[in-house]
Formats: C-alpha cells, sequence, structure tokens
C-alpha cells in the first residue's frame, strides 16, 4: 500500500496513532487546526505547524515577501479556527545554500511585516542548509479561553452552515500565473486574483468578534477546498449536510478568470483551497443576531447550507429543487496532482 492510496487523511490517521503518553495536559491533540494543551486555570495552549516546500506550495515566482507573508498567514489562520489569538511564532528554514542572503531577508521581512499586523513575536526558530530545495517551516503559538474554544466535533443537525468572505480566489490567482495574461481579463481583476494568492488574510480579528454571538458551533478554515474543509467538520461530528451551490461566494475576478480558462469558479471554491477563510455552522436560534454581528463590523458572512443527519450523506440542493451528491475532493499531499 502506497501513500497514493491512502491519500494525507489516512496517513495522518496511522500516524496518529498511539501519540499521548501524558493525557493530563492535552485537551486536543491531533485532528484539528491546532493542539490544545492545558497549560493553567483561565487559558488554553494553542500549537499549530505548517511546512512550505518550493515546488509543492509555491510557484518560484512568487516575490519573496508575499512567500513570507504566506508562511505566516496560514498558521495564523489555524489559531482564528480555534477561536484563539496569536502570540508567539517560530520560523524554521532551510536554505539551499546557493540562494541569495537578499531573497532570505526579504521572505522575513514578509513574515516580520504580517507579524507587526498582528502582533504576534517572533520568538525562535533554526535555519539549516537544504539540497532539496527552499523549506519553511512555522509553529504558532497561541491562547483561547475555554469557553471560546472552537472545535470541528460539535455541529449540530440543524445548524446553518456559513462562511467568511469569498472562495476560489486563491485558485483563480494560482490559474491565472499558471496560464499567463488573459486579453478578455481587466488588470483590476488580474490583481485581485494575483494579490489572493500572494497574500491571504488570516480572519484572527474576526473570530473573535463572532464569538461575542454565542453563536458558533464548529468551526475550520478552508485551506484545502470547501469540500474537504467541510468534510472534516461532518466527520468529526458525525453529521451530514446540505450544500447551496449557487450560495457559495465567488468574487468578481474569481468568476472572471474561470471563465476565460473554460473553467467553472465554483469548482474553484469547493476544490481548490488556500482561501484561508472561515467555514462554521451556527445555531440556527442565533443566526440572525449572528448575521447581523458581520454586517455591524464589516465581517463578510454568507449561509450556505445546513447541517443534517449523517444519513443524508453530503449533497448540493440547486434553487430549482435538483439535488445531487457532493462528490469528494481538495487538496491531498498524497494523491496525484493533489486532488
Amino acid at each position: 500500500m502506497g501513500l497514493e492510496d491512502i491519500g494525507e487523511a489516512g496517513l495522518i490517521k496511522i500516524l496518529s496513532r498511539d501519540t499521548i503518553v501524558a493525557p493530563a495536559g492535552v485537551r486536543m491533540g491531533i485532528g484539528d487546526d491546532a493542539a490544545v494543551l492545558k497549560v493553567g486555570e483561565g487559558k488554553l495552549l494553542l500549537a499549530a505547524v505548517d511546512m512550505l516546500l518550493d515546488g509543492e506550495h509555491f510557484l518560484p515566482t512568487i516575490p519573496p515577501a508575499a512567500l513570507g507573508h504566506k508562511a505566516l498567514a496560514v498558521n495564523l489562520s489555524d489559531i482564528a479556527a480555534m477561536g484563539g489569538r496569536a502570540r508567539h511564532v517560530l520560523v524554521a528554514i532551510g536554505i539551499p545554500p546557493e540562494e541569495d542572503v537578499e531573497k532570505i531577508t526579504a521572505i522575513y521581512g514578509g513574515i516580520k511585516k504580517l507579524a507587526r499586523e498582528y502582533g504576534v513575536n517572533i520568538v525562535g526558530g533554526d535555519t539549516v542548509s537544504s539540497s532539496q530545495g527552499l523549506v519553511i517551516s512555522i509553529t504558532v503559538l497561541g491562547e483561547v479561553e475555554p469557553e471560546n474554544l472552537l472545535l470541528r466535533n460539535t455541529a449540530q443537525v440543524g445548524d446553518v452552515i456559513a462562511v467568511t468572505g469569498d472562495l476560489g480566489k486563491s485558485t483563480a490567482g494560482l490559474n491565472f500565473l499558471r496560464f499567463g495574461k488573459m486579453p478578455e481579463l481587466s488588470e483590476e481583476d488580474s490583481r485581485r486574483a494575483v494579490e489572493a494568492h500572494f497574500y491571504p488574510r488570516p480572519r484572527l480579528g474576526e473570530i473573535r468578534t463572532l464569538l461575542t454571538t454565542g453563536a458558533l458551533r464548529a468551526v475550520n478554515d478552508v485551506s484545502d477546498g470547501l469540500a474537504k474543509d467541510l468534510g472534516e467538520i461532518l466527520e468529526a461530528s458525525h453529521v451530514g449536510a446540505e450544500i447551496y451551490p449557487e450560495e457559495i461566494p465567488r468574487s468578481r475576478s474569481t468568476r472572471a478568470v474561470a471563465r476565460a480558462l473554460e473553467d467553472d469558479s465554483l469548482a474553484y471554491a469547493l476544490y481548490g483551497g488556500e482561501d484561508f477563510e472561515l467555514l462554521f455552522t451556527a445555531d440556527p436560534r442565533k443566526v440572525d443576531v449572528l448575521l447581523q454581528c458581520g454586517r455591524e463590523e464589516g465581517i463578510p458572512l454568507t449561509v450556505i447550507g445546513e447541517v443534517k443527519p449523517a444519513s443524508a450523506g453530503v449533497s448540493l440542493r440547486w434553487r430549482d429543487g435538483r439535488i445531487e451528491g457532493l462528490p469528494p475532493g481538495g487538496w491531498d499531499h498524497f494523491q496525484r496532482g493533489g486532488w
């Protein structure tokens, strides 16, 4: 059996066995966006790590500052998905010996700029020589009050399903970069698509605001595509879902890139990933309060579905009444082509 047969999720299930030998200090280990550790009364420690590999997670044409920004942003998004505040990060980087110093300092410049914006300290890390290309691994440490901790396994039948922002934008930017300029695209649409791919915005402040409504239940960030990240919530919570595909928010630039390439922008949203928006279920009795909070605080929120019993599976309900099963998919490191 090879890795491509079981995929990333299957490998994680195997590796996560027998990992906790001192359970008293662990609230949540492997299986969510971040580990949740008990460190004292009134606070829980959040810890998350992500790695970016040259040729696997970023194009060689990415500006170094954008690479640094993205490397940190993906970790901050994990803390947001847990309802927490990011506090400190450690940066480990593997550098080819022939690499320019200016490039590395520019990467760190991107990390430092985003860290300052979110009030996060860079407190350590490691630098090593790499013969396999550039490697960046960032560990972020955060904190959350026990009553505000958000997990994937708390969705309930009847919950509404909603997202922040719009989806598919990073894939639109990636495809624009892959296939070059398109005469039918405006400069504005091209710029917005590329910026979305290079400079994702973690929703750290937004999640803390939305927590005040008391409406949030299960949360995940959209890192591997809506279909896969929703699937993680549903599997953890032992429920199903019905999604309204026409309601899934997609920006003008995302739709424009998809049209230019004769693609489907809905597929970008469902399976593309790297949008780092928040996907969550919410108490239907409090959804009006939640949406009102979003309007007042300038947080874009869209209801895109409803949680159903596990027996219902996962389906798409179109406005004309058609119901279709949602094919699985999304980014997977160990399957051919990633998807």
